[in-house]
């Protein structure tokens, strides 16, 4: 089969992905999407709505050696379902390899049929299975399974369904299998939630779809290679706002925030949690979030922190401890402290009052005989 449109990037210092591509359109020019024809596959007929969106992928490690970028929202888009609970599995095929695959990207949306339409779903706790096939799709080469990568929002929507971006490093890489195959499967997750794997128009212009009733596809499916490269890892950094609450009474509802960034390295993603089961004794505390994942490097996240303090008078500090979920040795920890002052008592706030009202002072006197 000829290959006369291989988008396929060779060799040590290539060009990479870009980081950001952007997609624009203010026309409305949109067919029907077909949300009730076939849980084999979620496709729009015409071209979609879309405004400005940006799509944020990190930078891959490693030089690009095979690459098919997703179909844009303003194209005649296909999404094919790759999910081992309704029981479809797909294929497509690379080729001209001259180096070991040791990482892959792939983009899709999460999303169900429940018999009439689809509806869009969290695209959180997905669990995949990669398989490396020979050429003639016979023999799997490299397998590996109970993958569980973290799902980047791009913030790039067909329809009503957001597209997702996965990444895998492989161990070990695979090797000697210059033309094949790759076959990516959800082999378990949250239920009713599948994995429906991008089309893709950079390749040969034909995949495969295990279940389907007419497994032959006519577009190619998102994904790309890249060879070895130095890992990326995130670096969480903290930055309170009002955390010093200065003085409240018993009671008394004090907030402040607290800015999550990532510093770490160009395509790294943060993944987070504040440690709530060890905050100070001295107020009840509520986090908003209080985790998330899939903060870019350079970016940050605003957790709203609430406390009704239930101390009474005195001065009280402590710290509040977020992590990095995915590094338990990188945190960072937040001081936090507030000042209950001593209730005043009834002849205190009446000495008070004669201070400020001297004349009131003399009037009582002479009432009471002073």
């Amino acid at each position: 089969m000829e290959k006369n449109k291989k988008y396929v990037i060779k060799g040590a210092g290539v060009l990479l992905i870009a980081v950001a591509l952007i997609f624009t359109s203010v026309a409305v020019t949109a067919d029907t999407v077909e949300e009730n024809a076939n849980p084999a596959f979620l496709k729009a007929t015409g071209p979609r709505i879309t405004s400005e969106n940006v799509l944020n992928i990190p930078s891959p490690i490693g030089a690009v050696i095979f690459d098919q970028q997703p179909i844009g929202p303003d194209e005649s888009w296909i999404f094919h379902t790759g999910d081992a609970e309704p029981g479809y599995r797909c294929w497509d095929e690379y080729w001209d390899l001259n180096e070991p695959i040791c990482d892959i990207h792939w983009w899709g949306i999460a999303a169900y049929h429940d018999g009439t339409n689809w509806v869009t779903c969290d695209p959180e706790g997905k669990v995949f299975e990669i398989i490396f096939w020979d050429a003639l799709l016979g023999n799997p080469v490299c397998t590996y399974s109970n993958l569980a990568p973290t799902p980047i929002h791009t913030g790039i929507f067909y329809s009503s369904f957001e597209l997702i971006y996965w990444e895998v490093i492989l161990d070990p890489c695979c090797d000697l299998i210059p033309n094949g195959w790759v076959s990516i499967q959800e082999t378990s997750g949250n239920d009713n939630c599948w994995f429906l794997w991008s089309g893709s128009f950079d390749g040969d212009l034909y995949a495969y779809q295990e279940g389907s009733a007419t497994p032959d596809l006519v577009n190619d499916l998102a994904f790309q290679l890249t060879a070895e490269g130095e890992p990326v890892y995130p670096d969480i950094n903290c930055d309170p706002v009002g955390m010093n609450f200065g003085q409240a009474g018993p009671g008394a509802t004090v907030t402040g925030q607290i800015y999550v960034c990532n510093g770490g390295d160009p395509g790294s993603y943060l993944n987070w949690y504040v440690d709530t089961a060890a905050v100070p004794t001295w107020g009840t505390w509520t986090f908003t979030p209080a985790a998330g994942t899939g903060v870019a490097e350079g970016d940050c996240v605003v957790v709203d922190v609430t406390c009704v303090v239930t101390n009474t008078t005195g001065t009280y500090s402590g710290d509040i401890t977020v992590f990095n979920a995915d590094d338990s040795t990188d945190y960072c920890k937040i001081d936090t402290s507030v000042e209950v002052p001593r209730a005043r008592s009834h002849n205190a706030l009446i000495w008070n009052l004669f201070q400020q009202f001297p004349a009131l002072y003399q009037i009582v006197k002479i009432i009471f005989g002073a």
